[in-house]
């Protein structure tokens, strides 16, 4: 009977990874035919498979959850307002072995803690230094760092800001961005975060539960999934706005 058992576990195990299969290949034939022609209705250049990167999530200074490894993938290069940028999905996961009760055997188990869209921009400028904003909430225990009080209470209650150079920050930071951002906040699709480095690349990043180009519920619905992923590009696109006009 243990056999048997056996058997039908395998068999299930092989319908379901062929069903998994399918239905990748499947999503990815309805991006194939939509993703292009929204990114090169919304940007220029676009490079769908590029040979190099822009983007360095290690290296971006946004703070992020502790996590085992990473995986970023669907890496998009194009260009707006004549800027290089890119964009990607990352997932983060964190592992952790345990001891299981019932055996005293060592077990992993594996969470995924993040999943969002990442993009990045060259500025074509360099600034005295850098500055991160990041939502206030759990991560302010992870990622001790000074922060600063702008004045602007609405922005002061919503984000974290970071800088080495207060004058500065406030002087490019100022209120006319600020309620930029803020208005950003009443659309956005997640929680974000951003970088802008002295050498003047910009890093955004979403905390939405979702990648760029995730099909999900719409797979039967191209023109949905067409108005969603370019709503969520506009959105992006608008806060780079902030920082390049």
């Amino acid at each position: 009977m243990s056999y048997v058992i056996i058997g039908l576990i395998i068999v299930a195990c092989i319908i379901h990874s062929v069903l998994k299969k399918s239905k990748e290949t499947a999503d990815q034939a309805v991006n194939d035919a939509i993703v292009p022609g929204v990114m090169n209705t919304l940007f220029d250049d676009v490079q769908m498979h590029p040979e190099g990167h822009l983007l360095d999530v290690k290296g971006s200074n946004i703070p992020l959850q502790t996590y085992s490894y990473l995986n970023s993938s669907g890496n998009i290069c194009f260009r707006y307002q004549g800027h290089p940028a890119e964009l990607c999905s990352i997932t983060l996961t964190e592992v952790n072995d345990y001891i299981d009760e019932n055996n005293d055997m060592r077990q992993t188990n594996e969470q995924e803690i993040y999943r969002g869209q990442w993009m990045c921009c060259e500025l074509g400028e360099t600034f005295p230094t850098g500055f991160t904003f990041w939502p206030r909430g759990k991560l302010d225990k992870i990622f001790r760092t000074k922060t600063i009080k702008t004045g602007y209470e609405a922005f002061d209650k919503r984000f974290n800001l970071s800088c080495d150079n207060e004058e500065w920050v406030m002087y490019f930071l100022n209120q006319d961005r600020m309620a930029r951002i803020l208005e950003l906040t009443q659309t956005a699709f997640g929680e974000f975060a951003v970088c802008l480095h002295g050498d003047g690349k910009l890093d955004l990043a979403v905390h939405s539960g979702h990648h760029f180009f995730e099909v999900g519920r719409d797979r039967n619905n191209p023109e949905a999934l067409k108005q969603r992923y370019t709503r969520e590009l506009k959105w992006c696109r608008d806060m780079l706005d902030v920082f390049i006009s």
